[in-house]
């Protein structure tokens, strides 16, 4: 009886395991997926507006008269009281470029294995928002403010380093008329977010620095306007307020997950 209650038990361990592993595995293809639907959106809507130069450089001036109704337009003096600090730009050139594409993708693994109970939601609000500004950068496309160095901007990147768009990879993926609303800023408040709601850790609140941080960044490298960082707050805030009764529903049981020993998967 014995033995036979051990081989039991074995068994429901194992089937626990593999249904664990399928979980996974199904989970991390699904992920994989969608990685490579955004990345193809992304050059998609590159492709829309490659030709709308024109329009970009009229919506700039407008965004500019805007700012100075709003007393705000001072990105140029921000920008020149920092030139003569050459740490301070090699790190913000740094943290713009490498804490956006490889910091969110370092965090957005870690939430998927780390916090799995919180990741569907996370991963509804980072790919609404990111698709909600797509639309944005195609109906409204935007110069940086570091195409106009006549107004006084610097190109740090180009000026300092790193100079991302020497690369053909970079200038043939990326949309640099597409500042309104900033994604830099957008990812960056998504993660702070989803780290302050996943975890309980007293630690957890030094996330807001990193948003802070690029914030300063896109600003004082002369990639992003202030309405181009007010934008991706408000963008960031009505998706969370969107998605906000789907996870309630979900929590209310709309979806019913696999579950292991010890978490139960929702979203």
């Amino acid at each position: 009886m014995a033995h036979a209650a051990v081989a039991k038990s074995d068994t429901t361990a194992s089937t626990s395991a593999d249904q664990a592993r399928d979980h996974l595995g199904w989970s991390l293809g699904r992920e994989i997926t969608l990685l490579v639907l955004g990345l193809l959106a992304y050059r998609t809507a590159r492709v829309f507006v490659k030709d709308e130069i024109d329009q970009a450089v009229v919506n700039t001036q407008r965004i500019i008269d805007w700012e100075r109704a709003l007393g705000i337009f001072n990105e140029v003096h921000l920008q020149s009281s920092i030139l003569t600090n050459d740490v301070l730009v090699w790190g913000l050139n740094r943290y713009y470029f490498f804490a956006h594409f490889l910091g969110t993708t370092i965090w957005v693994c870690w939430m998927f294995v780390r916090y799995r109970e919180h990741y569907g939601r996370i991963r509804r609000v980072l790919l609404g928002t990111t698709f909600a500004a797509l639309t944005i950068h195609i109906v409204f496309p935007l110069a940086p403010p570091r195409w106009f160095p006549r107004m006084g901007f610097v190109d740090t990147l180009q000026t300092y380093g790193p100079k991302i768009y020497d690369s053909s990879f970079i200038t043939d993926t990326a949309n640099q008329i597409a500042a309104m609303p900033s994604l830099h800023v957008g990812w960056a408040l998504i993660g702070a977010w989803g780290v302050v709601r996943a975890s309980a850790s007293p630690w957890r609140w030094f996330a807001g620095f990193h948003p802070a941080i690029m914030i300063a960044a896109v600003i004082l490298t002369g990639n992003h306007w202030w309405l181009d960082v007010f934008g991706a707050v408000a963008l960031v805030a009505l998706v969370i307020a969107v998605d906000t009764p789907i996870q309630q529903w979900l929590e209310r049981g709309g979806v019913e997950t696999v579950t292991d020993d010890t978490t139960t998967f929702v979203g």
